[in-house]
């Protein structure tokens, strides 16, 4: 099953991510502060989320390039609707349904019309960032009610509300469907082998749509607290979005050819990232150093597992 691999990927992340907060403190000392944490923890809740979405899909050896342009659609319609006087609670579900209608028109044409995800997805990214700039004219939404910014901008105590009552009961209801249900066992075994699925009796098709569906629903959730976070819903929000989750799917231990992977090691790498993104930010470093610290991480994080896994072979081969 596609339970974190505590000998593997795991103890990689969490080195990694105690070296950067080293790292970032010896220039910052701060960013240990509550407040900067939480900041942090703000930030990546949205990719977080969204990448959460993604490991189902990748777990069944797919790929969604298009959640971030679902990202943007649902969240300026739910701006729209808002504005034009829906209720909030209203237009936040009509943006989730948005989400869900643009997954699902992502399964059905890559399973009834047999054609690569990949290729899809892409073709549905360029279609759904073409309308979200379409039906606002390229121009920022706002202008919402008081009540929305309670997505994005409550908080429970001192925490904020998106951490503690989204975002981690969440992550905990996706772990338990994926290792304690029926479906996360059909999502591993469709990415483990699918020819072998489908002659056991299994109906792929249907699980690699709900996985896009579950994508898409979970983009839709992120724009809409990105939207109430900024107090405003753009057109072109979530740009890169499909590349870095699926960064940090791959970092969190997720065979980008299906089969394996865990919600959790997609937590700890997400963690890992907004630990980068944040201090650089915070040690007011250049963005552009970003994406190159990105993809350096997940190229150490390969290695050092790959040496890890060498060590263990040579000690079972010994004993």
């Amino acid at each position: 099953m596609n339970r974190i691999d505590w000998t593997g990927r795991a103890p990689v992340l969490l080195v990694i991510s105690l070296i950067t907060l080293i790292g970032v403190s010896i220039g910052a000392p701060g960013i240990w502060s509550t407040d900067n944490l939480f900041a942090m923890g703000v930030l990546a809740v949205e990719i977080g989320i969204i990448a959460l979405g993604q490991t189902f899909v990748i777990n069944t050896g797919g790929i969604d390039l298009s959640v971030g342009a679902i990202f943007a659609l649902a969240q300026v319609v739910m701006g729209l609707a808002m504005v034009g006087g829906v209720p909030w609670p209203l237009a936040v579900m009509l943006g989730l349904g948005v989400g869900v209608l643009c997954g699902l028109v992502n399964g059905l044409a890559t399973v009834w019309l047999r054609v690569p995800a990949i290729i899809v997805t892409l073709a549905t990214m360029f279609a759904f960032s073409g309308l979200a700039l379409v039906i606002t004219s390229g121009i920022d939404v706002s202008g919402f009610p008081e009540g929305f910014a309670v997505l994005g901008q409550g908080t429970i105590g001192s925490v904020p509300l998106q951490i503690v009552a989204i975002y981690l009961p969440l992550l905990v209801l996706l772990a338990v469907v994926q290792w304690r249900t029926r479906f996360g066992r059909l999502v591993h075994l469709t990415g483990t082998n699918t020819l072998a699925a489908r002659l056991t009796g299994i109906r792929i098709g249907r699980v690699q749509i709900a996985t896009f569906v579950i994508a898409g629903g979970l983009a839709a959730l992120a724009g809409a607290i990105n939207a109430s976070r900024l107090t405003t819903a753009r057109p072109d929000a979530g740009a890169t979005d499909n590349l870095i989750s699926i960064a940090i799917v791959v970092l969190g231990g997720s065979s980008i050819f299906g089969g394996k992977g865990s919600v959790v090691g997609t937590a700890l790498a997400t963690l890992v990232i907004a630990l980068v993104n944040y201090g650089l930010s915070f040690n007011n470093l250049n963005a552009i150093y970003q994406s190159g610290l990105i993809g350096l991480i997940l190229i150490v994080a390969v290695l050092m597992q790959n040496i890890m896994l060498s060590i263990q072979q040579r000690r079972a081969a010994a004993t």
